[in-house]
């Protein structure tokens, strides 16, 4: 009994995280607008860090609360304890800032202002799949048939519900190609970034993982900012604010909040479990779009979001935890 409310609880996060995360895309369209790709990346990863931190000191107090409670009783610990830092963990951040965080916001950002949105949201369907193959290689997670069978259901419903204009698809034009390889190299690092994550969590707390990782990708991305998009005081007092919202719907929410909740999960669940509940962002925007906007959901849209819900409930709860 227990087993099965913890699976119904990582299907309801996960349904949570996808639902936050569904709002970037619009954010994201929002903040470019004003921003370049490189700014709002920075500025999204800087206020993240600043929201993360209370969270992450409160952690510490309770962690040295828990020490000491633990020296006494000899309990076990509910914290990863470490003996310092290592050389490996300092490398394994400064990956994930430089291969991971960064070219997943810049490029994702980059990419969607200049692709079409039906190459996008065809593109952007292969990150389950990239996870999936990065977990076996790094990880050495293995795909079971229920795991292969999961995508295939989610994938088929998140075609069905997605819009695509198959007529003005063509991955392949010299036109909005490279647009096209910027995105597909941001599902790759975001990808990498969910699996060398799982590794990190070995050590290190969520919040932990968040908040240095987003610290490092900021600190190595300011040299680029100041080359590429230098700012200045005109152009800060210019950005609207339409555009400060969209910032901080990325950052408290989208960079935040979903990312708390999502590192959680990863320490319970194998990575390319967790993955495939990517497929419910398409169906989910719909649904928020009709919430708030009073856009119509047709019966095909019902059918697609239905069977990536499916494809998210199979995974999750035909296989034992793996922690």
């Amino acid at each position: 009994m227990l087993t099965w409310r913890r699976k119904l609880v990582d299907v309801g996060l996960l349904v949570l995280v996808n639902a936050m995360w569904a709002g970037q895309y619009a954010a994201y369209k929002t903040a470019t607008d004003a921003m370049g790709p490189i700014t709002v990346s920075v500025i999204t990863f800087l206020f993240a860090t600043i929201a993360l931190i209370p969270f992450l000191l409160h952690e510490r107090r309770r962690s040295s609360a828990q020490d000491h409670l633990a020296s006494q009783s000899k309990a076990s610990l509910s914290f990863p304890r470490r003996e310092g830092w290592s050389r490996q963990d300092i490398t394994g951040f400064i990956v994930v800032g430089v291969l991971g965080l960064m070219p997943a916001s810049a490029f994702l950002a980059w990419g969607t202002m200049r692709s079409t949105a039906s190459n996008a949201a065809l593109i952007y369907l292969t990150i389950p799949i990239l996870t999936a193959l990065l977990a076996a290689m790094i990880l050495g997670e293995k795909m079971t048939g229920a795991r292969w069978l999961s995508i295939v259901v989610a994938l088929c419903g998140v075609l069905i519900l997605s819009d695509i204009d198959w007529r003005r698809l063509n991955l392949a034009s010299g036109r909005y190609l490279f647009a096209n390889v910027l995105i597909l190299l941001a599902c790759l690092s975001s990808s990498f970034y969910n699996v060398y994550s799982k590794r990190l969590l070995r050590r290190f707390t969520p919040l932990e993982v968040l908040v240095f990782g987003y610290s490092i990708a900021v600190v190595i991305s300011l040299p680029l900012l100041i080359w590429v998009e230098p700012l200045t005081m005109a152009q800060i007092r210019g950005y609207t604010a339409a555009t400060w919202f969209s910032v901080m719907i990325l950052s408290v929410f989208s960079w935040g909040i979903a990312m708390v909740l999502w590192m959680f999960l990863l320490k319970r669940l194998d990575v390319s479990q967790a993955s495939v509940s990517v497929y419910l962002l398409p169906f989910l925007g719909v649904l928020i779009a009709s919430l708030t906007l009073g856009e119509r959901i047709t019966l095909t849209m019902l059918i697609g979001g239905l069977m990536t819900l499916a494809g998210t409930i199979l995974v999750t709860m035909s296989e034992a935890s793996p922690a």
